[in-house]
């Protein structure tokens, strides 16, 4: 795939199209070794790189999402501070925003002293019952969802000598996901490009069907708010530091708070030019593959509340200095 432009010309068409895997997506994460060791799994959902790939998409288009769709409705991961009374339903019908006082997170004043159950990240809403929610603070008929995909197992047909599992790229990975059947991902193509209506994704190249999908008011999702308080995070992040390359849990202007999950560890390879042994100082040196230092990436559903004046004005990806951006990752919902 080629690398992707870093703006766009004019004002692209647009394009909405649903992913519906045939199958058990793996897509592997970490080696055994390192800094991360002992986190083998599979990354989930697929990033922007991948999900382009899938598409195959040109280098001067750009691409929104993943986001989830079901019964043509957009769904988005329910934000961190949000919580629930009941202790019955589940989903449950009734949920409430936690709010931020006294350099603290809190519970609304009608609910001190009772028993609550935070439930964001453990649900998906969709994405006009999160505008209304978060404006009122409360909810009583919220539509949530369970998350609609399970883990599974691979079977073991390729180890090396530490028995870990290993996919075509190198990467350990000992599980696969399973999207629950009617569920897609749903994402946005911005550009002068239609994508093939089938592709593969993951290590064992499975089957995706993609099919274009008619937007239902998701103008949402890059609306102007040019006096935002904070921000929902739609699509993961990996949010650095500057001058230093750390990964953090927010991005990189003055925060005031924040609430995200925990950091999903984080690795890619990169050609190096290979350390030259004895007696082979003047021969050429082989460019050979290396794992880049460990990073994390922050899971949708993170909450933030700006330190004075919005370093942006309208939703969507949040400018990123390597380009991710175009690919959709750090989409902020503003508010």
């Amino acid at each position: 795939m080629n690398n992707p432009p870093s703006t766009l010309n004019n004002q692209p068409s647009t394009n909405w199209y649903s992913l519906t895997p045939a199958g058990p997506i793996a897509i592997g994460n970490l080696t055994p070794v390192g800094q991360n060791s002992g986190q083998v799994g599979c990354r989930w959902p697929p990033n922007g790189h991948q999900l382009a790939a899938c598409l195959n998409l040109p280098r001067d288009c750009q691409l929104l999402g993943p986001f989830w769709y079901f019964d043509t409705n957009l769904y988005v991961p329910l934000p961190q501070p949000v919580y629930t009374l009941e202790t019955k339903n589940d989903p449950p019908q009734q949920i409430y925003r936690l709010q931020w006082h006294q350099q603290r997170w809190r519970v609304q004043p009608d609910h001190q002293d009772q028993d609550i159950e935070i439930v964001g990240g453990k649900y998906l809403i969709p994405g006009n019952s999160l505008k209304a929610f978060w404006n009122a603070g409360k909810s009583t008929s919220p539509k949530l969802k369970h998350l609609p995909w399970q883990t599974l197992t691979l079977s073991h047909n390729h180890r090396d000598e530490e028995f870990q599992v290993k996919e075509e790229a190198g990467f350990f990975a000992e599980m696969t996901t399973l999207m629950d059947t009617k569920w897609s991902m749903l994402v946005k193509v911005i550009g002068d490009y239609t994508p093939p209506n089938w592709s593969i994704l993951g290590a064992g190249g499975t089957p995706v069907a993609i099919a274009p999908v008619r937007s239902k008011c998701w103008d949402w999702l890059e609306a102007d708010c040019p006096h935002s308080t904070g921000a929902v995070l739609l699509t993961g992040a990996l949010w650095q530091k500057p001058p230093l390359k750390r990964s953090v849990p927010y991005p990189p202007t003055a925060i005031k708070a924040y609430a995200a999950d925990r950091g999903i560890p984080w690795q890619s390879w990169k050609k190096v030019r290979a350390k030259a042994t004895l007696g082979q100082s003047n021969q050429p040196q082989k460019r050979v593959q290396v794992l880049t230092p460990g990073e994390w990436l922050t899971p949708a559903g993170a909450v933030y509340l700006w330190e004075g004046v919005a370093p942006v004005q309208k939703s969507g990806p949040f400018p990123d200095p390597f380009q991710r951006h175009v690919l959709g990752y750090g989409h902020l919902w503003l508010f």
